[in-house]
Order: C-alpha cells, then sequence, then structure tokens
C-alpha cells in the first residue's frame, strides 16, 4: 500500500532526512501522507486547565465531605 513518488520528493526528502515509515517530517509538522492528516504542535488552552483543575478540586472536596465509613 506505498504509493509512488515523483523523483524530485524522493531526491528532496532524501538530501534533507525528513522521510520516515508512515510519513514526512516538514519543520515541526508531521505529515501523514496515506490518510491526508497533518499533525503540528498545540497547546491546552487557560480555560480548560481551569475546568480541570475545579473539577480536582471539588472532587476532593466531595470525597472528603460526603465518603462516610459504614455504621456498623
Amino acid at each position: 500500500m506505498t504509493e509512488a513518488k515523483s523523483n524530485s520528493e524522493q531526491e528532496g526528502n532524501e538530501a534533507t532526512g525528513s522521510q520516515t515509515s508512515s510519513g514526512n517530517v516538514v519543520g515541526h509538522v508531521y505529515v501523514y501522507e496515506s490518510a491526508g492528516i497533518a499533525e503540528r504542535d498545540g497547546h491546552v488552552p487557560i480555560w480548560l486547565w481551569i475546568v480541570v483543575v475545579t473539577l480536582l478540586v471539588w472532587g476532593i472536596y466531595y470525597l472528603v465531605t460526603y465518603w462516610n465509613a459504614p455504621v456498623a
């Protein structure tokens, strides 16, 4: 299931050493050629960090407040 590449593409990839088994690395972007998907550097937004921290704090509060040992 390999795709044939033009000579110029193969020479360019060999010169830069950017060809891998399932795609190419161009700069900091990894391209999956067979699927047409490109990865890029990403970051987690601040609002999502706030949501995660809030849920963790709430979970700890709930655990401490409402976790009761069974009464024998």
